[in-house]
């Protein structure tokens, strides 16, 4: 069954007993499902409303219910619209009205005098979008009721309840997948909105080091550096360090999250100054052309501005990273192996993966295959050490205190982390291999997204806080040795 638009007649519309922004009910016939909307005084003073605002000003083409057809019942069911229906409902039966407690007596006699002036029968015919199924009408529903599209907008348990239905798991059930014994002291009376309020902001992520895009949460740390977080948080809020008054605004949440205020995380730092400040480095760009810069990256390709295409194509780096102007490509596509020595064993493989690289960075088509991309990202960090550590006359030594194996990649990172002032002579690529390796999240991001998909699904914009720390520039630094 195809999407499609028409008018249908209230009569052949179902109040949906699924209502998936409500707590479900029993289906104990349609009368009973409607009553469920109209509970106490303030419901119905909103029911009475909308009957009134429909009758005088009629049916607003935005006003359109959202439905599916079920075929046992040979009915549509509402499955967004449904207060819509139930006032039409009631005011072709205004005698339903009487069975409704939370509406007054005024309100009852309203009803009953609104009903008697609708005259022609096609009032209550209303226009719906008919969905093959709810899957695949959810997105829609929840964009119009989580944004200011007029509709009437979702508190907080609305979205969790229609989240649920969906089968998606809200951010502190996905944290508490993370880091379960940080939740070990979270009982039923746990004050779960204040703890969303300070994850789920922006400088909470920060803070965290986290991503939730597209309702999946990404961890970009160590999980035992989220995990030691998350249980202060949980802990401050148990012993009511953490009031209503911390969350109220964000700048109360960045107040307790950074008491001293002097923590800046380098991938959330959103311009080239403070990149300057903060790391100091020396740059190509020319000071009158700053302002028209955007967010440099640690990418050591040549600078876009005022270079020709064959410049940026024949000119090597030469082991000096330079920042460039940032879009929305990622930067990977600009990979050099002009330098590559054929003497390496790994030269050859190595080319095979920037080839593939390259063609998915160009026009992003890596946003179509996120986890694909992660995995060639990884493999290219790997080989590129491995080929690095064998021009530096390492690799075989390793090998041989490694019973002649390979090294796993964490191992290696671990053994670059330790010896880096001697292996590492570019102060920048230094500065970008702390940045991206003092801690394992980097490395650990992409062995989740490709031994544990179930736990982490790839996404643009970490691969792009990948870029942007600085793995292109330590990759073409070791690909330039």
């Amino acid at each position: 069954m195809e999407s499609t638009h028409k008018l249908i007649h209230i009569n052949n519309i179902l109040v949906n007993p699924e209502n998936p922004r409500h707590n479900p009910v029993l289906d104990l016939g349609e009368e009973f499902v409607m009553k469920q909307l109209i509970t106490n005084k303030r419901e119905a003073n909103a029911m009475y409303k909308l009957m009134t605002d429909i009758f005088k000003d009629g049916w607003y083409p935005s006003s359109i219910v959202t439905v599916t057809y079920e075929v046992s019942k040979k009915k549509y069911i509402a499955w967004d619209g449904n207060r819509r229906v139930t006032a039409l409902k009631i005011l072709q039966r205004p005698q339903l009205a009487d069975t409704f407690e939370a509406f007054s007596y005024n309100q009852k006699r309203g009803i009953y005098n609104i009903s008697k002036a609708i005259e022609d029968e096609s009032f209550f015919e209303v226009f719906c979008y008919v969905s093959p199924t709810f899957e695949d009408c959810a997105g829609y529903i929840r964009s119009i009721h989580t944004n200011d599209s007029g509709a009437l907008r979702w508190d907080t348990a609305s979205i969790k309840r229609f989240e649920e239905r969906l089968g998606i798991k809200n951010i502190f059930t996905q944290l508490q997948g993370y880091c379960p014994k940080a939740f070990s002291t979270v009982n039923r009376s746990f004050p779960v909105s204040k703890f969303e309020k300070i994850v789920n902001s922006k400088i909470g992520k920060e803070y965290l080091q986290i991503e939730f895009i597209d309702n999946t949460l990404t961890c970009l740390s160590s999980v035992e550096e989220l995990e030691k977080k998350v249980s202060k948080i949980i802990n401050d809020i148990n012993e009511k360090v953490i009031t209503n008054e911390t969350v109220k605004n964000i700048k109360n949440i960045r107040k307790y999250l950074y008491p001293n205020n002097n923590e800046i995380k380098l991938e959330n730092i959103n311009n080239e100054k403070e990149y300057k400040e903060k790391l100091k480095i020396d740059t190509l760009i020319d000071e009158k052309d700053e302002e028209n810069t955007q967010i440099g990256l640690f990418d050591g390709s040549l600078p876009i501005k005022n270079k020709t295409k064959e410049e940026n194509k024949t000119k090597s780096i030469k082991n000096k990273t330079k920042l460039i102007r940032r879009n929305q490509d990622i930067k990977f596509r600009y990979l050099d192996i002009s330098n590559l020595k054929s003497s390496n064993q790994r030269a050859k493989g190595i080319k095979n993966i920037v080839y593939e690289l390259q063609r998915m960075s160009t026009y992003n088509q890596y946003r179509y295959y996120p986890s694909a991309y992660c995995f060639l990202i990884r493999s290219i960090l790997e080989q590129s050490s491995i080929y690095f550590l064998i021009n530096m006359s390492k690799w075989e030594k390793l090998r041989e205190g490694n019973n002649d194996k390979d090294l796993r990649l964490e191992q290696i990172i671990n053994y670059v982390s330790r010896n880096k002032g001697n292996l590492i002579a570019d102060d920048t690529i230094l500065k970008c291999w702390e940045t991206c390796f003092d801690s394992l999240g980097t490395k650990n991001y992409l062995d989740l997204v490709i031994h544990h998909p179930e736990q982490v699904t790839a996404n643009i914009e970490a691969i792009r806080n990948i870029t942007d720390i600085g793995m292109y520039a330590i990759i073409q630094y070791f690909l330039n040795s």
